[in-house]
């Protein structure tokens, strides 16, 4: 086990470093499945420092293994850290030095935050100190759905891992704040896209026709109105629609519309709801108006369930390096979703909060044009997850 001062030493001195690692990823971001450039910065970084780096055959999400003498993975820990390398289809407003290059493209939720953080913890630490294996894994197309963290373990990151860690950046929590929590973390994600069929015509004859448009409105109120009767109120959904589309000029009844939406829950159970309530919502209003209809539904990201014993192990290392007022208990899980929970399948694990608000200054969120978290916030993560990560490698 190597001393924790020596590593916060070590990570006092990478300050700087890092810093620069995190701006050259916001000034070069990429988006879902196109992360070639973001994938051989970092693979040749971690490479100069003795990781041995497996790599998809795509280019695009890889993991790394810094790994000790004589390890014996029955006998020795391997811990995982988790970061995603993809940005979002988003103009850049935030007027910094080191702004987007890249038009229409943002590192916009902090991916590039996550990503140094990540690498930080591999710059920390030594391979001849460890006392287990540590893998850094860089995981593709998060923001896309299903996402990458499927095809990342199919790729082998989670063999032979006992515990697997996660940050998200938080820009409602003041920087040296984490947040944790144990159980439910993030709701499961689902996206549906229904096409109603019906009949076109002129829009002066509308009883000649089926009219789809009228149609979808009738199915929106409907889904909108059904989710508080349809499941328990104590057991959150959230249901969304994004999009509705159909017709091409004012006086044509079209032949078929279009809506789209997302649902989201926290419980197994609603979540197998999902597909019997809309067939049965959308066999009814098409039935009696003449319609048909084809549904799409993809589901997305589980649930984050966090494992107590890793969590605790985050908060333990948050009260070490931040102190016990600073470790934030979240008391609700988000209704957001995070396909990091693909990996929980395979090992148990948590995710935290970073705190990357500016005390005093206005809070720009998640997917925001002008989203520009604290910086001071990366050596915080770093100092967290290492402490986590070294005391996860010794737990029996």
């Amino acid at each position: 086990m190597p001393s924790l001062v020596e590593v916060d030493d070590r990570i006092s001195n990478i300050e700087n470093d890092l810093v620069a690692l995190r701006r050259h990823l916001h000034t070069n971001p990429e988006l879902s499945n196109q992360e070639f450039a973001t994938s051989a910065f970092l693979i040749q970084r971690l490479r100069e420092r003795g990781f041995m780096v497996t790599v998809r055959p795509e280019n695009t999400g890889f993991f790394a293994d810094l790994t000790p003498d004589g390890f014996d993975p029955s006998k020795h820990r391997t811990v995982a850290i988790r970061c995603d390398l993809d940005a979002l289809p988003i103009e850049e407003m935030t007027g910094l030095d080191f702004t987007s290059n890249t038009a229409g493209v943002m590192h916009a939720c902090g991916h590039d935050m996550h990503m140094t953080v990540a690498t930080g913890v591999g710059m920390a630490v030594k391979r001849t100190e460890l006392p287990g294996r540590l893998r850094l894994v860089y995981q593709h197309a998060e923001e896309a759905v299903p996402g990458g963290s499927i095809a990342m373990i199919e790729l082998g990151a989670m063999k032979e891992v006992d515990f697997v860690l996660g940050l998200h950046v938080d820009p409602e929590l003041e920087v040296g704040k984490i947040g944790v929590k144990d159980g439910a973390f993030t709701a499961a994600f689902d996206t549906f896209k229904i096409r109603v069929i019906g009949k076109s015509g002129h829009g002066a004859r509308p009883h000649h026709c089926i009219d789809p448009i009228f149609i979808v409105t009738q199915l929106a109120g409907a889904l909108y109105s059904s989710i508080g009767r349809l499941v328990d109120a104590r057991d959150p959904m959230v249901f969304s629609i994004g999009k509705i589309s159909g017709g091409h000029a004012p006086n044509i009844i079209p032949d078929d519309a279009c809506i789209e939406g997302s649902i989201r829950t926290l419980s197994l159970a609603n979540r197998d709801l999902i597909r019997p309530m809309l067939v049965r919502i959308c066999d009814g209003i098409c039935d009696t108006y003449g319609a048909t209809y084809e549904m799409d539904l993809v589901q997305g990201a589980p649930a984050i369930i966090n494992d107590t014993r890793v969590s605790s192990a985050i908060a333990s290392a948050g009260r070490e390096v931040l102190g016990e007022e600073n470790v934030y208990r979240i008391p609700l899980p988000s209704m957001g979703s995070e396909d990091f929970s693909n990996f929980l399948s395979h090992a148990p694990g948590a995710m935290f909060r970073l705190g990357v608000a500016r005390a005093g200054e206005p809070k720009y969120f998640l997917h925001s044009a002008k989203f520009s978290p604290d910086e001071r916030a990366i050596s915080v993560g770093v100092r967290v997850l290492a402490r986590a990560a070294l005391d996860l490698m010794q737990q029996g």
